[in-house]
């Protein structure tokens, strides 16, 4: 068979602009999976390229060193032995990779300043972190059964109650320290210790009616923080389903039976917007959750969110058991499209809200092109081809279609034995 050269197959043919295509070929299975692949891999390149990974690292961002005066110098004798103990190797997020660096525990460090009376909140918090740091180097399978067998957590707590520390909520402000807390609470089943500290904490919910603005999203921050860290902590060990923060939630829920609908949603929608995020984007990697704890889970959408539509389209995407996408599929229509097509001036909200529904809909077709419902994967392609092709990577629609018109002439050619 003939085969043109390669210059002559990048010419330019006067043949091909005699030819009218009224309506474009539809697509096959092959081709629509092509492209939703191609379509889920670009919008991935956008969101890496204009939104890098936040550091993950414990250890806090350097700041800006200042000068010391004469009272930095005049601490306290006590201050000054725990300075030295914490600025030990031990505690370094390096890794040193020498032998004295392992050779003391932290908790071992904790009890020497318990007794003699030096530990505070902040210290404690440096030796769990630097404790962590210790599981996660050694040899044990699991991070999370290395903080149940390490007792650390129990540790810390009895302290806590013995030094009338949660005489009230204070400590708790010290976001770091309770975050790595129900970490370890958590792992060693310590969890209804922080059900106590949580209740108390919602009790102060009426406060709220009486503040506005600032003091508002403050006090309300105050209010929500211990639900917020002990979902969290349910939820950071990946290689566990999320029974037990749906549960949590569920259970907090219970705590506020009576409140009206706006004020749960003030409260539990901090926790449920960070749970919604984590079961989609880690649905493909961790264990399925139970049937219950899933429905327990989305009977909380009404009086967590005001705007409960795509989270159930979502939702009903990855359900457990009787996954579907009618939900998303009713979605779509009601989507209201922002005239503002220039990405660079779209507001945050904006710009995560067009972030899910392009993740919405790219699962969606995912699941229609498996389930070869091929004409509605189709619609929900070209949905989101049409409305975000900025996002996708697509770039202007001329090009699109040009590179449409120049792909169905390169198989009319090849059909004709030309390519």
């Amino acid at each position: 068979m003939f085969r043109p050269s390669q210059p002559l197959l990048f010419r330019p043919m006067p043949v091909l602009n005699k030819l009218r295509i009224h309506q474009p070929l539809p697509l096959s299975p092959r081709q629509s999976k092509q492209l939703l692949n191609l379509l889920t891999s670009s919008f991935r390149q956008q969101l890496d390229m204009e939104h890098p990974q936040f550091r993950t690292d414990i250890t806090p961002a350097p700041t800006r060193r200042r000068r010391l005066s004469v009272s930095d110098h005049e601490k306290h004798t006590t201050d000054r032995h725990m300075h030295s103990l914490l600025t030990n190797p031990l505690f370094s997020s390096r890794n040193s990779g020498s032998q004295v660096s392992l050779s003391r525990d932290p908790m071992d460090i904790f009890d020497q300043a318990v007794s003699k009376g030096m530990m505070t909140t902040n210290y404690a918090k440096a030796c769990l972190q630097a404790k962590k740091r210790q599981i996660v180097r050694s040899s044990v399978l699991k991070v999370r059964d290395g903080m149940r067998d390490s007792g650390a957590g129990l540790k810390v707590l009895k302290w806590l109650i013995s030094s009338g520390t949660t005489k009230n909520l204070e400590f708790l402000d010290d976001e770091a320290f309770t975050q790595i807390l129900m970490e370890y609470m958590v792992a060693e089943n310590l969890q209804e210790a922080a059900w106590g500290w949580i209740k108390t904490s919602l009790e102060r919910l009426p406060a709220l009616a009486l503040l506005s603005g600032l003091e508002f999203t403050q006090a309300r921050r105050k209010i929500v923080g211990p639900l917020l860290m002990l979902v969290r902590a349910e939820a950071s060990d990946k290689s566990c389903n999320l029974d037990a923060a749906y549960i949590s939630l569920s259970r907090a829920a219970g705590y506020l039976q009576g409140v009206p609908t706006t004020e749960m949603i003030h409260l539990l929608s901090v926790p449920e917007w960070f749970l919604f995020k984590t079961t989609i984007k880690f649905s493909s990697v961790r264990p399925a959750p139970s049937e219950a704890g899933f429905e327990s889970f989305l009977s909380l959408v009404p009086v967590s969110t005001m705007h409960p539509e795509r989270q159930f389209a979502y939702l009903s995407l990855l359900h457990p058991t009787k996954p579907s996408p009618e939900l998303a599929l009713r979605y779509f229509p009601t989507i209201r499209m922002n005239r503002t097509r220039d990405v660079m001036k779209k507001s945050n909200a904006q710009l995560e809200n067009d972030r899910l529904n392009i993740q919405l809909g790219l699962e969606t077709a995912k699941f229609l092109l498996e389930h070869h419902r091929q004409s509605e994967a189709d619609y929900v392609i070209n949905f989101l081809r049409t409305n975000y092709p900025r996002q996708l990577g697509i770039g202007d629609m001329r090009q699109l279609e040009q590179a449409k018109a120049e792909a169905t002439s390169l198989e009319l050619l090849e059909g004709l034995g030309l390519a």
